[in-house]
């Protein structure tokens, strides 16, 4: 059945009373948002916890303790928002006597601007958002397309699929998906990239080679890569405008003064980059190819890794385009968005599988199905009939995340007590979360909660805009004479792009103190947060590239640099405390989010100061349990 754009019978049965529309536009095909999907969230956490269960039966494990409501309240803070409870949100669910709290808790914190936050930092590092800078590529229009599509609650599958189908001005506020494309300055590292970002498999070998252990040939490889030929970052204004409209001003300012020239050049840059080809559907074999089955420069066309092929329409036969240059790859036809289709369905096997494997594991801390980036067909995990249940879950919450979210956090399987591995780890630990070293992003966002009672609120609740985006809206009535003026009178070589960052925040309004904005706020300027880098934030050059290993430099500044001012929640809170008890439940409350232990009230003949040190560098705090 070849399933471009199409739903199993199985999955339509389930999602009958979904609206899920199909649309053309502009002569390609886009995947439209529906309503959120009529599911019972209990009911789902409840099909999740029968499995677990089942399988437990079958090992003769006993079932994991539940944990208390103190540890609940400190673990969905973490997961789901990214930052420990404040001493006030923590007392507030304690103190609420009804019966579903756990449930309305978790409802809530999907719903706000620190789940915003949160789980941008999630696919930002996923989808490695970082500036480019010799390929003109700023990836603030990257970054707040990402933050719109987890504000807006975008499923999963067709932001995967407007990121591999993008084109268009790079720049252009709303179309920040071209970011995807513009990230990676070669094509064929591109396409294995995607493949281990939305199939959680590893192709990169077969780019150059044949490999003995690994499914895909490097034929193979080609043959994928055909669908996106010729997809390509322009960042020059294409030929026939430059000639017409650029071309003398240009070399006249070149010769003039140099300066002026490059704020010429890269002004008019800012308007025009963008992702241009949207596949030819051919391909040819490297110069160097020296197997069998091939010839160098021979013309592949396309073909998926597996599953059936999506229809791909050709203007030129692949006989024709092999007798011409071997530096043509035949006219555009659109094949990319054949591969989007086909890459993000729902009866792809690969592309749910990696998709709940990846937020098992961010949220259980151990791999469902396998390593995040190197999955294969055949495999299901450890416990299949687990994954086989999340991914129809997945399916049935019509990928939404949220949905997905709330099914895991309502489970049995996720509110049970963690287990500390040990060399020795009992033979299933599918049956909830393990203890782990908190993120670099949740780790600094939490010390907010310890600041202020209000750790979210300078989280953006709209676009924002930056330098390149500003002046992109701001040059789309610029004629060449304008751009010439900008360049001779403007701001000069050094202040072109610092003047258009500061418009921009201006444009921007308040933004508070970037003391209490939470590390998303930073954006792609994301390397200003020194010490989220320092505690191990993923430098996006890598897919999964964050470390949780602990160093030197981190252990020295838990260790000398905390120093919490005078002015600060967790000061104001220990000042209205009148004993020395209640200034240590404070500071147990606050930091740890549970009461002290009978055993830990021997600590309190310390000094409060010396007490909110030793509990900030505690493993405790460090760690997710």
């Amino acid at each position: 059945m070849n399933f471009n754009k199409k739903l199993s019978i199985l999955t339509l049965i389930l999602l009958a009373a979904v609206a899920f529309t199909l649309s053309l536009s502009a002569g390609e095909s886009e995947r439209q948002s529906a309503q959120a999907p009529e599911v019972n969230v209990s009911e789902l956490a409840l099909e999740i916890d029968q499995v677990v269960a089942a399988e437990l039966k079958l090992k003769g494990q006993a079932q994991r303790p539940q944990i208390d409501d103190f540890t609940f309240c400190r673990r969905i803070y973490l997961d789901a928002i990214g930052r420990i409870p404040t001493i006030g949100e923590l007392d507030r669910f304690i103190a609420d006597a009804r019966s579903d709290k756990r449930a309305r808790l978790i409802d809530k914190l999907l719903h706000s601007k620190g789940y915003n936050s949160h789980w941008y930092n999630y696919w930002a590092d996923l989808l490695r958002v970082k500036d480019i800078g010799d390929k003109l590529h700023h990836s603030g229009n990257y970054s707040e397309w990402i933050k719109e599509s987890v504000r807006s609650n975008k499923p999963y599958d067709q932001m995967a699929y407007e990121l591999v189908n993008a084109s268009g001005d790079l720049y252009k506020p709303g179309n920040g998906a071209t970011g995807f494309y513009a990230r990676e300055p070669m094509p064929l590292d591109h396409l294995a990239n995607s493949v281990k970002t939305f199939l959680g498999m590893s192709i990169e070998c077969a780019q150059c080679h044949n490999h003995p252990y690994e499914d895909w040939t490097q034929q193979d490889f080609y043959q994928l890569a055909a669908f996106t030929s010729k997809t390509h970052l322009r960042v020059e204004p294409l030929r026939e405008e430059e000639a017409k409209l650029y071309a003398k001003h240009r070399a006249i300012l070149k010769n003039r003064d140099f300066d002026e020239w490059i704020v010429y050049r890269e002004s008019i840059r800012v308007k025009h980059a963008a992702i241009y080809g949207n596949g030819t559907g051919y391909m040819r074999l490297p110069h160097d190819y020296q197997y069998k089955d091939g010839e160098p420069h021979q013309v592949m066309d396309a073909n998926v890794l597996f599953g059936d092929m999506p229809e791909v329409s050709y203007k030129v036969s692949k006989e024709k385009l092999q007798s011409m240059s071997k530096k043509q790859f035949g006219p555009e036809i659109g094949a990319r968005s054949a591969m989007a289709d086909w890459m993000t369905s729902p009866d792809n096997p690969m592309f749910t599988k990696a998709t709940v494997n990846r937020l098992w594991h961010s949220i259980m801390g151990s791999e469902l199905v396998g390593q995040l980036g190197g999955l294969t067909q055949e495999e299901m995990g450890a416990h299949p009939a687990l994954t086989e249940k999340l991914i129809s879950i997945m399916q049935v919450s019509q990928y939404d995340t949220k949905l997905f979210l709330s099914a895991l956090f309502n489970s049995r399987a996720y509110q049970s007590q963690a287990l500390a591995l040990t060399t020795t780890p009992p033979p299933y630990i599918l049956d909830g979360p393990i203890v782990r070293r908190l993120p670099a992003e949740v780790l600094v966002d939490s010390f907010l909660s310890l600041k202020t009672p209000t750790p979210d609120k300078y989280v953006a609740t709209k676009f924002r805009w930056d330098g390149f985006t500003h002046f992109y809206d701001k040059s789309k009535d610029m004629t060449a004479k304008d751009f010439v003026d900008y360049s001779v009178s403007g701001p000069g070589r050094q202040e072109f792009q610092n003047r258009e960052e500061r418009e921009a925040m201006k444009r921007n309004g308040q933004m508070g103190p970037k003391a209490l904005w939470r590390v998303s706020t930073f954006g792609r300027n994301y390397k200003n947060h020194w010490l989220a880098m320092l505690m191990g934030k993923s430098n996006r050059e890598l897919i999964d590239d964050a470390t949780l290993e602990p160093n030197i430099p981190q252990i020295l500044f838990m260790m000398n640099g905390l120093e919490a001012p005078e002015d600060t929640l967790i000061k104001r809170k220990l000042s209205q405390a009148t004993t020395k008890p209640e200034k240590m439940t404070t500071l147990w409350k606050a930091i740890l989010s549970r009461m002290p232990k009978e055993s830990e009230k021997v600590l309190f003949e310390n000094e409060p100061d010396d007490i909110l040190w030793a509990l900030i560098n505690s493993n405790e705090f460090r760690f997710s349990k």
